[in-house]
């Protein structure tokens, strides 16, 4: 009888470590979840401000494709001149979408940031839409990079005009760019959170109870470690209903960041009482709209304060 339940227990170890393996080996499957579309076009945007096409080369020379929205600008077969148009003091807002989908599904917030006066900025993830690659956590950091240097350099947008803009899993890419730029002291214009967790692992957790997240987990985006280190203002917008990522994780991320920025700007969490994971711009709209509309304002205000000189 000891026998048979030795050769159950040793049966049963090896059958959970297979599952173990299978599900890191999985897991980036389980993480990220592309629409693939070769029709993304600008023109087929449907939004009343002026759509172009945007390219960003990334360190291993893939070319991600996005949007740019220009608040103000009518739609029109000409192209805009771009760099003038951004140069008129306005706010740029880059949105690091979430795990699913591709920008297409998103034209409502290139319409809501616009008609709050704002520019916004949108590129798919690497292996989304019409993007090559595969995402992985290290590569969609490093991706974040490369269209922060587009923005600042390419398009002469400065540093305290850009608002990162993080739904969901992009909260991770955001709040990880956010940190690495306060490392080198640059106070972007701001960071607004939707949605978002303190770690994937503390997701992982939640939604996975009985595995060992924390061990087989390779894409962790620690969030947490990194708002901590921003020195921008910070605007956080979480549903009360979200049972994709739970209020109590976002309220972890927002208790890790810095109470003020660097210009004295103290950090706001929006409580959506109406509102779940995927439609933080529905019931609650309202809330949304003044939240950003108010944040956004505060971006340009102090965009013009010129530096005084020492």
């Amino acid at each position: 009888m000891a026998d048979k339940r030795w050769r159950l227990l040793v049966y049963l170890f090896w059958c959970g470590l297979a599952v173990l393996i299978m599900l890191a080996w999985m897991q980036r499957l389980l993480i990220y979840h592309p629409t693939k579309s070769n029709d993304l076009r600008a023109e087929n945007v449907e939004v009343p401000q002026a759509v172009v096409d945007v390219h960003v080369t990334t360190h291993d020379n893939l070319r991600l494709n996005g949007w740019l929205a220009l608040a103000g600008q009518k739609r029109s077969a000409k192209v805009p001149d771009v760099t003038q148009l951004l140069s008129q003091g306005r706010p740029l807002v880059i949105i690091f979408p979430g795990n699913g989908g591709h920008r297409a599904m998103r034209q409502y917030l290139l319409q809501a940031l616009g008609l709050l006066g704002a520019d916004v900025m949108i590129f798919d993830h690497r292996g989304f839409g019409d993007n090559p690659g595969k995402p992985t956590e290290s590569q969609l950091i490093k991706d974040a990079q490369a269209i922060w240097k587009y923005a600042t350099e390419d398009l002469k947008v400065p540093p305290q005009r850009i608002v990162l803009y993080g739904e969901s899993l992009g909260g991770g890419v955001a709040s990880r760019l956010a940190g690495d730029l306060g490392t080198k002291g640059i106070e972007p214009g701001g960071l607004v959170i939707q949605a978002s967790f303190d770690s994937l692992v503390s997701a992982g957790k939640y939604h996975f109870p009985i595995l060992p997240v924390s061990l087989i987990l390779i894409d962790r985006f620690e969030s947490a470690k990194y708002i901590a280190k921003s020195k921008c203002p910070i605007l956080h917008l979480h549903g009360e209903l979200d049972r994709v990522v739970p209020i109590t994780l976002g309220k972890r991320l927002f208790q890790a960041a810095p109470e003020k920025s660097t210009s004295g700007v103290p950090k706001q969490l929006v409580v959506l009482p109406r509102t779940n994971h995927n439609d933080v711009f529905g019931p609650d709209l309202r809330l949304v709209m003044t939240a950003l509309r108010d944040f956004l304002a505060g971006v340009e205000t102090r965009a013009k304060v010129v530096p005084k000189v020492k």
